[in-house]
């Protein structure tokens, strides 16, 4: 079974969740690809896809990528500049399951802090979800050093245990009950 891992990074922080995965994925073949580099050949039985989350979505470039996708096995995660056990984070990661769901397979998600891009904030002005406040700034510099190792060990386990369980509903010819 062969495992593709893809994804989108602006700060470095869902490439450092999408490396840790890699590195810690219990098969056989496996690759990794930034999306900055162009668009991989879908060649893997797995494919997990992640994104930095902006205003509730994924970003553009893996949004876009997110929708040519078809009759795979899908694992979303995000790193997003919020708390991850909030509403907000659920819907980002939720986002980019529902633009896969219809024509894939979900085996998992997972979503996690990450910190904020300074040209982002600096970008968006006055007005938006990312307008500075003094209660934003001390989230951000709370987060900044997110994700933390706890963090990527975390994602790394959830996909190599939903990894496993696909693998050996698919060698029993039993259904793998999706996550959605």
């Amino acid at each position: 079974m062969k495992v593709q891992v893809i994804y989108s990074s602006l700060t470095g922080c869902t490439k450092k969740v999408a490396n840790a995965i890699f590195n810690g994925l219990d098969v056989e073949q496996k690759t990794i690809h930034d999306l900055k580099d162009g668009t991989p050949i879908l060649d893997g039985d797995i494919i997990l896809l992640g994104y930095w989350g902006i205003s509730g979505n994924p970003n553009d470039e893996m949004k876009k990528f997110l929708q040519t996708i078809n009759g795979k096995a899908i694992g979303i995660f995000c790193t997003l500049g919020y708390y991850a056990d909030s509403a907000h984070a659920h819907e980002t990661v939720q986002a980019g399951l529902d633009l896969v769901k219809e024509h894939n397979e979900i085996i998992g998600s997972f979503v996690c802090n990450g910190a904020v891009s300074q040209t982002l904030i600096d970008e968006q002005g006055k007005g938006t979800p990312h307008t500075p406040t003094e209660q934003k700034e001390l989230r951000w510099k709370m987060i900044q050093n997110h994700p933390t190792v706890a963090e990527c060990a975390l994602a790394t386990e959830r996909f190599n245990e939903r990894i496993t369980l696909y693998r050996r509903c698919k060698e029993l010819n039993i259904d793998f009950l999706s996550v959605l």
